[in-house]
């Protein structure tokens, strides 16, 4: 999938290169998310009773804040793509009694143990993008790689686990904006998705936003995660959500 992937997302942008900017721009942004986490994971070669567990009954993880920030560069070069960077926080500790007994990555835990836990799918992105409409309609398509540098750990006085999260992610990425005419106000919505079988990746944003006549603005809106995992031997349906607000700045 990802041999064909970007020839053929290439393939479909490049025709549209000639709607780059006019002048040259820039776009910086950056705020506060809160994500609450919410799903579960299992390892299919154990017993449901023990293999399966839910980030928020079993692990007590709830909602936690975390920064994100942006920047993104448009030129008026033909051809060439667009390119934007961004990092998120995302990441949680908890701490619980767990009330039965639960196995993760070799690791033993016994019902009445006082279990922390760890969830951690903190990321930074490389976006390529072109603009295919650029007016009071804006629509961008391109690709991401997702740089994933994060980690679930268990641990309680006699045992602990730790799966690591590194690894990278090609993703196709979309937005689509309108701008409100003689206002100022846009509404807004992005994504990136990748999927295959029974695994899926997709990381989606609702916003409105205001941007003055001297760039400086502000955005607020709804992000959602779902990582969704159906492999040999791990069953996991995760989902990353809540709301954001950031300050951004154009010039």
């Amino acid at each position: 999938m990802k041999k064909t992937l970007i020839p053929v997302l290439l393939g479909l942008a490049l025709p549209y290169a000639a709607h780059a900017d006019t002048v040259f721009g820039v776009y910086v942004g950056g705020g506060s998310q809160k994500f609450e986490f919410t799903g579960d994971f299992e390892d299919s070669d154990l017993s449901s009773d023990v293999g399966s567990i839910d980030l928020e009954d079993d692990l007590g993880l709830d909602d936690e804040s975390g920064q994100y920030i942006y920047i993104a560069i448009e030129h008026p070069v033909p051809f060439l793509p667009n390119v934007m960077l961004a990092s998120t926080q995302a990441d949680q500790d908890a701490s619980s009694i767990i009330t039965r007994d639960i196995e993760f990555e070799g690791g033993s835990f016994t019902a009445g143990q006082a279990v922390d836990s760890t969830i951690d799918i903190s990321h930074i992105d490389a976006t390529l993008y072109y603009e295919l409409l650029d007016n009071w309609v804006n629509l961008d398509l391109g690709i991401t790689v997702r740089q994933f540098d994060g980690e679930i750990s268990l641990q309680s006085a006699t045992d602990s686990a730790q799966e690591d999260l590194d690894f990278v992610a090609p993703l196709l990425y979309g937005k689509a904006q309108i701008d409100l005419p003689l206002t100022g106000l846009y509404v807004a919505a992005a994504g990136n998705w990748i999927g295959s079988g029974g695994n899926a990746f997709l990381d989606s944003i609702a916003k409105i936003g205001y941007e003055s006549t001297i760039g400086l603005g502000v955005e607020a809106g709804y992000r959602n995660i779902v990582i969704q995992v159906d492999e040999d031997d791990l069953e996991a349906d995760l989902a990353f959500s809540g709301v954001y607000a950031a300050a951004t700045f154009h010039f």
